[in-house]
């Protein structure tokens, strides 16, 4: 495939290299330097993305539900072809946007900042599922309930308590769209705050956003929580409920323990789906998981106080 074929069908001519960038194991990206500036170049992952028209619809969404450049919090520029964007070429759909470039790392305040910010400004809008059960809890213990737990038995006791009480908690709170994939590597500091990787916009519950930033965070610490719940309230400012505000805690549990039981059914069945990890990395990492896990629930008052604090 002759992927300078691709950037003259967005109308970028004069391109003098295109390399690739990243170690994403989804979608094919490649950084376009043209003469009239960077470009990230990338195509949808139809494994993945069975449909990624759809895809695009969803992100057109949300690119509508953003204004001009006097916001805080923006999205990636997208470029259009024939009036869409994304191009189709070689049996693939691509889409390309500006480069931007990260300067210094967004701190834990501007990171809930940007995702609270990204919630209330797609409030509203129409998306449609593009990943079937995607941050599907259920599903995944469900899945783990059909496979052979006597290697690890606590540690599927542990998850399928977990279910319980996040379908407990959960079961009367309605969704909204959220990013989907809410990690701290998402947001890129520049002339402006700039949420990426839009591709799991769909309808969810923030407290899995909220969760999934924290978790992403690293080892827990209250501090950096506290920041980041901070961030996330001024970016929200006053759409959640006091019901929805109370589930943050739990979506704290709901991402770490569904990483950790994504990384067990890939050990147990040895599918491979986290390519090049050997079985014992995959064990190995949903232990650690399900150890972070543990310290989240440790921290359970400390970590209410601060949510009630600030949503109080």
């Amino acid at each position: 495939m002759d992927f300078y074929e691709i950037p003259p069908l967005f109308g970028i001519d004069g391109t003098a290299e295109i390399v690739p960038v990243g170690s994403g194991h989804i979608n094919t990206t490649l950084r376009v330097n043209a003469y009239e500036g960077e470009y990230i170049l990338q195509s949808l992952n139809r494994n993945v993305f069975r449909d990624p028209t759809a895809v695009m619809d969803n992100i057109s969404a949300v690119q509508r539900a953003f204004p001009g450049t006097d916001e805080r919090i923006g999205i990636p520029e997208y470029l259009t072809c024939k009036g869409r964007n994304f191009a189709e070429y070689g049996g693939e759909v691509w889409r390309m946007y500006r480069f931007v470039r990260q300067e210094g790392s967004p701190d834990e305040h501007l990171a809930g900042l940007a995702f609270g910010s990204f919630i209330r400004r797609v409030s509203g809008i129409r998306t449609v599922r593009t990943v079937d059960g995607y941050h599907d809890f259920d599903r995944y213990i469900s899945r783990l309930g059909t496979l052979d737990c006597d290697e690890v038995p606590e540690l599927c006791g542990e998850l399928f308590r977990l279910g319980e009480t996040l379908s407990e908690v959960f079961a009367p709170l309605p969704k909204r769209v959220i990013h989907g994939d809410a990690k701290l590597g998402n947001v890129i500091t520049g002339e402006k705050c700039t949420v990426i990787d839009l591709d799991t916009v769909m309808e969810g519950y923030p407290a899995v956003d909220f969760g999934d930033l924290v978790r992403s965070l690293g080892t827990p610490d209250a501090e950096r929580i506290n920041a980041a719940a901070e961030g996330f309230a001024e970016g929200l400012d006053g759409l959640l409920s006091s019901a929805e505000a109370d589930s943050l805690y739990y979506g704290i549990l709901w991402t770490t323990g569904e990483l950790a039981a994504r990384y067990l059914i890939d050990y147990i069945t040895s599918e491979g789906y986290f390519s090049g990890k050997t079985q014992e990395q995959r064990l190995g990492r949903a232990r650690e998981l399900a150890g972070q896990l543990r310290t989240f629930r440790n921290m359970e008052t400390e970590l209410k106080d601060i949510i009630r604090s600030i949503w109080r």
